[in-house]
C-alpha cells in the first residue's frame, strides 16, 4: 500500500491525538508511506521514522496582520472568526498548493490520500486525480435535511469560491460544515460519547481513542509545589498577547504556576512578555506535549483538538477559550463533558478567570471526570487500530 499523508506545515496539524503516529504504524506494518509539507516540518516527520518529501507551499496563509487595538469584545470575535477561515481557505494561496502537491504526488502515485481537515490543497488534487481520500481529526457527519430558518455556515461561502476556483464539484467536502469530507473512512482520535451534541454521525467514522505519554522528568521547568498550569494558544492564534496576560496571573491568583507558551510564530508577543511579565511566570517559545503532560495539572487553552485531546488522554481538567471555527464545540464539549469550562473571549477577564481556573484545579470532580474519560481513551487502541483501518480500506 502506497499512502500520501498531507498536512499543513504547523506542528500541530501533525497531532490530532494521533495523525503522525498513525503514519508511523503503517510504515511499521510494511506500508509505503510519504508525509508532504512544508520544510519547517522536516525534523519533526523524519524523527518519527516516516519519509518526508516539502512542498513550497501547503496552501495555508501564514502571514496575517494583527488585529487593530481598540476593539470591541464583538467586533474582535467576528474579526478571528473571519481571519480563521480566510487562513486556509483563500483561492489564490490553496491553489498554489495543490500545484505543488500534485508536483511530488503524481510522481509517488498513491493508492490513498490521507489529509488533516485544514489540509484543503489535498482534498482538491484527490477530487482532480479520482484518488480514494481519508480524513483524520474529524468525524465525518451525515447531511442535513434542508431548513430555511437555519443560519447559513460562514465557512460555506468561502469553501463555495474556493471549489469554483479549483474547478470542482466538491465530491469530497462537506459543504454545509465546511470542512473536507471522505466517503470512505474518517478517523477520529476521541471516542463517539465526546461528540453528544451530535446525534449522528456518518458510519464511515472510527474512533480511535489514544495513548498517553509515558511520564519523563521534567526538564527546563523549575520545581515548585504549585501545580502547573500550561498556557497556550496553538500557532495560529498565539498573537493574542491580552489573553496571555489574563491566563497567566489568574493561575497565579489561583495558587498555580503558569507555564505560557506562545509558539515560534509569535516572537514579539513571547519578547513584551518577557519584558513585562504577568508575575513570576514561566516563559518557553515551545515545549514538547509528550514530556511536559504528564507533569500538568490543567491547561488553559483556545480549543485546538492536538491540545483537547493531550488534556483528556492525560486526565488533566481544561480552561477552553475557543479563539475560531470547531473549537467553540470543543468547548461546549468539555463544559458538557465535565472536565473544565468552555469560555467565550470576552467573558475571560480578570474578574471571571481567576475564579474558573482556582474551581477546575481545586474541586476534584474536574480531575476525576477527567480521569475517567482518560480511561475511555485508552480502551480505543489508538494510533496502531488507525493504522490497521487504513490497510483494511485498500
Amino acid at each position: 500500500m502506497k499512502a500520501l499523508f498531507f498536512s499543513i506545515d504547523l506542528p500541530g496539524h501533525v497531532d490530532w491525538g494521533g495523525y503522525l503516529a498513525m503514519a508511523r504504524e503503517v510504515v511499521r506494518r510494511g506500508g509505503e508511506v510519504l508525509w508532504v509539507s512544508g520544510p519547517a516540518l522536516k525534523s519533526t516527520i523524519q524523527a518519527a521514522g516516516v519519509p518526508f518529501a516539502p512542498v513550497p507551499t501547503t496552501g495555508w496563509q501564514h502571514v496575517m496582520p494583527p488585529l487593530p487595538p481598540h476593539l470591541s469584545p464583538q467586533q474582535r470575535e467576528r474579526m478571528r472568526m473571519h481571519r480563521a477561515l480566510a487562513v486556509w481557505l483563500d483561492p489564490e494561496h490553496v491553489l498554489a498548493g495543490v500545484k505543488a502537491l500534485a508536483q511530488v504526488a503524481d510522481e509517488f502515485g498513491p493508492d490513498v490520500v490521507v489529509i488533516e481537515p485544514f489540509a484543503a490543497a489535498g482534498a482538491i488534487l484527490a477530487e482532480r486525480r479520482d484518488w480514494p481520500l481519508v480524513v483524520v481529526g474529524r468525524p465525518a457527519q451525515l447531511p442535513k435535511p434542508p431548513n430555511p430558518r437555519r443560519p447559513p455556515n460562514p465557512a460555506r461561502p468561502f469553501v463555495q469560491r474556493l471549489l469554483e476556483a479549483a474547478g470542482v464539484a466538491g465530491r469530497y467536502w462537506d459543504l454545509e460544515r465546511g470542512h473536507p469530507r471522505s466517503p470512505l473512512l474518517h478517523v477520529d482520535f476521541f471516542f463517539r460519547e465526546w461528540y453528544a451534541d451530535v446525534k449522528t454521525l456518518a458510519p464511515q467514522t472510527l474512533f480511535c481513542g489514544g495513548q498517553p505519554a509515558p511520564a519523563t522528568p521534567l526538564e527546563g521547568i523549575p520545581s515548585d509545589s504549585r501545580p502547573l498550569v500550561l498556557v497556550t494558544l496553538g500557532s495560529t492564534f498565539a498573537r493574542d498577547e491580552h489573553f496571555f496576560r489574563i491566563a497567566g496571573e489568574s493561575a497565579l491568583l489561583a495558587v498555580a504556576r503558569p507555564l505560557l507558551v506562545p509558539g515560534r510564530r509569535a516572537p514579539d508577543v513571547l519578547a513584551r512578555l518577557r519584558e513585562a511579565p504577568p508575575g513570576p511566570a514561566i516563559l518557553r517559545e515551545w515545549i514538547d506535549y509528550a514530556q511536559v503532560f504528564p507533569h500538568l495539572a490543567g491547561v488553559v487553552h483556545h480549543g485546538g483538538v492536538g491540545t483537547t485531546h493531550a488534556a483528556l488522554v492525560h486526565g488533566l481538567p481544561q480552561v477552553v477559550v475557543p479563539h475560531a471555527g470547531d473549537q467553540y464545540p470543543q468547548a461546549a464539549r468539555v463544559t458538557q463533558a465535565g472536565v473544565g469550562y468552555g469560555i467565550r473571549p470576552k467573558d475571560f477577564t480578570m474578574e471571571n478567570a481567576p475564579v474558573i481556573l482556582a474551581d477546575i484545579l481545586w474541586a476534584p470532580g474536574f480531575r476525576e471526570r477527567a480521569q475517567a474519560l482518560a480511561r475511555r481513551m485508552h480502551q480505543l487502541g489508538g494510533p496502531p487500530r488507525a493504522a490497521e483501518a487504513l490497510f483494511a480500506l485498500i
